[in-house]
């Protein structure tokens, strides 16, 4: 029983040991663009290397360093100096100096394209998938409200409708104030300038 018991066990490592060899085997390493996709799938376009895609560092006085990656295909939301228009559009495609955006021009019926010089941002409005946080954002905010309200429609100990008190006042509005938090973590407006940089790089 002792030597089938070993046996099992021999048959079992050695499969692991199959198994481990086939997932980390050289010839199946994700190349980066992989890794990109993988990451944060979208509509970007990634056809082969040397492909030139958007980098922003961003280097918060407060927090830790973090690169927003840009591919053709992807949306982008930003303003330029001097503008008040924002622009939520996909990239076209990228240059060294600039990246263009496609326009749909209901009037004409038909797709423009504007090209934007890197050094005539302003800001990119970025986004980042915080686990619990992100998806906490819009919730909290609705039960800080729910929590009022329940408590300024429903009799409380002094037996009375629509009236609140401090603590209700104060739990709902700490549910609200974490949304707002939760949310300014996960949608961050990242000014230009020397600390936070925008610029191409270029697949390998």
């Amino acid at each position: 029983m002792k030597q089938l018991t070993v046996f099992w066990a021999l048959i079992l490592f050695l499969s692991f040991q199959a198994n481990g060899q086939d997932h980390y085997d050289r010839a199946k390493v994700l190349s980066s663009e992989e890794i990109f996709v993988k990451d944060k799938p979208s509509n970007r376009i990634i056809a082969q290397p040397n492909q030139k895609y958007l980098v922003l560092d961003a280097s918060p006085i407060l927090g830790f360093f973090h690169r927003h990656r840009y591919f053709p295909g992807d949306l982008i939301k930003f303003r330029m100096k001097n503008e008040t228009i924002r622009f939520n559009e996909p990239i076209a495609a990228i240059t060294d100096s600039s990246l263009s955006i496609a326009i749909i021009n209901e009037a004409a019926v038909r797709m423009d394209y504007q090209e934007i010089p890197l050094k005539e941002i302003k800001y990119v409005k970025t986004h980042k998938n915080i686990p619990f946080i992100s998806q906490a954002a819009p919730l909290f905010p609705l039960v800080g409200l729910i929590y009022i309200g329940a408590d300024f429609f429903n009799p409380g100990i002094d037996n009375k409708r629509f009236t609140t008190d401090a603590g209700a006042i104060a739990v709902g509005g700490a549910f609200i104030a974490a949304g707002f938090i939760s949310y300014k973590l996960t949608f961050t407006t990242v000014r230009i300038n020397g600390r936070n940089k925008l610029k191409v790089l270029e697949t390998y």
